[in-house]
């Protein structure tokens, strides 16, 4: 077997050490810009803190910064995430909006709605499923339950249906279908905001 590289191969893996001044600057701005938001996720600089911190960034950089900002916010958003964080990351996007020459303030804010009742539906449809399928344990539970302390054993009602519940073939399948339905929404609704930045 030959074990000898092409020279373009070869060129490419020469270069891979060799980062230009613009890459490393690229870089180290990243970096500068991970670190500021790492320290707005745990809760130790505000929206404004991080707009003011990202605008000296930008003045350093160039706008290129901004829309990457928006960009990483972007990926943390999830179908399934506090409404404390939403917030947090639909503030801190609409912040940021207001550094650019040519913002999209207002379309930015409709799209980040949308996504927020689509979040909002998801939870209301996964709530209600789940209490109809616990109620229609519920009666059969209390019976069973009821012969079981007649017969002088401790049962613990509550954690039987929920456990019941979660582990039926219908919030199974349930589960997987509006999963799939909405995280292609969701995935759908990201890339629509992703255009606007």
């Amino acid at each position: 077997m030959n074990t000898e590289l092409s020279p373009l191969a070869r060129e490419k893996l020469a270069r891979i050490g060799n980062l230009s001044p613009q890459e490393k600057e690229k870089t180290k701005q990243s970096s500068k810009l991970d670190s500021l938001l790492s320290k707005y996720f745990k809760g130790d600089a505000s929206s404004e803190s991080l707009w003011k911190e990202l605008n000296s960034l930008k003045e350093q950089s160039g706008e290129s910064i901004v829309k990457e900002t928006q960009n990483k916010l972007i990926h943390t958003l999830r179908l399934q995430m506090s409404q404390a964080d939403f917030d947090q990351r639909r503030s801190a996007i609409l912040a940021i909006e207001t550094m650019k020459r040519e913002g999209k303030y207002s379309t930015l804010e409709l799209a980040i709605n949308s996504i927020e009742t689509l979040r909002q539906e998801y939870a209301q449809a996964r709530e209600q499923t789940y209490e109809q399928l616990k109620g229609a344990l519920e009666n059969q539970f209390q019976t069973v339950a009821q012969q079981v302390i007649n017969q002088g054993l401790k049962v613990d009602v509550e954690s039987s249906i929920e456990a019941n519940v979660k582990n039926s073939p219908q919030w199974k399948a349930f589960t997987a279908e509006h999963e799939k339905s909405y995280g292609e929404m969701f995935n759908s609704y990201i890339a629509k905001l992703r255009e606007l930045i």
